[in-house]
């Protein structure tokens, strides 16, 4: 949610729950639920973590303060449709409804017309990450490797017989460079980006560009 929080946290506790669950379980990834404030609240800077977010919702009225909480969102929403488990999203999240703590977190679903164009751009992104994960068995039932995490990037690689599936993160607020080695015993053929963003591959390595807090998903 925000782009000072190193990302080695996130493998830690990604690692964690795989040495627990494995790397195919039916546990839920979920991307909010009606005890927190939502997810785009706190990416977006509307909610703080410091304050009281119930309080929140009750004093103020709360709604997208800026628009990069959409791309951290999106993110979020990648991370969990690419990483073993069940994806979950709590309604809403799918357009980024904004709002602090219960009841805030419960208004009304707005869909056709009623939502934003930042909205609809949102959801059609949302399908996107669902689909693929639909048709890519790699991301179904692949096993999961971390390649690479600094405090503003992650990337790791799930990988199903001859199907691969390469997922990369850039948290931070500046474009960012990602250079990846891949043990050759993965299958790096053929391989496309899903979401727009070029890359090169040589031998057993990978490169990537990100623009500022944006994700890409590498497939074959």
């Amino acid at each position: 949610a925000k782009s000072d929080g190193g990302l080695q946290n996130l493998k830690r506790v990604l690692e964690q729950s795989l040495s627990v669950y494995g790397n195919h379980h039916l546990m839920g990834n979920i991307s909010g639920n009606q005890d927190r404030a939502r997810f785009i609240s706190y990416a977006d800077g509307s909610v703080e973590f410091s304050e009281d977010p119930k309080l929140a919702g009750w004093t103020r009225r709360i709604e997208i303060r800026d628009t990069i909480g959409y791309n951290r969102l999106l993110a979020l929403h990648a991370f969990n449709f690419s990483i073993p488990g069940i994806p979950v999203i709590y309604y809403g999240d799918e357009i980024g409804l904004p709002g602090a703590n219960d009841p805030d977190n419960r208004r009304m679903m707005r869909f056709g017309n009623d939502i934003s164009e930042k909205e609809a751009e949102t959801l059609a992104t949302t399908r996107r990450i669902s689909n693929l994960r639909n048709q890519k068995m790699a991301l179904l039932y692949g096993d999961l490797k971390v390649l690479d995490v600094s405090d503003h990037s992650i990337a790791y690689l799930r990988n199903y017989f001859q199907e691969s599936a390469i997922v990369i993160f850039n948290n931070s607020l500046v474009e960012q460079t990602i250079r990846l080695a891949i043990p050759n015993r993965y299958n790096l053929k053929e391989l496309e980006a899903n979401f727009g963003n070029s890359f090169n591959v040589k031998d057993d390595s990978l490169e990537i560009t990100l623009p500022p807090v944006s994700f890409e998903i590498l497939t074959n």
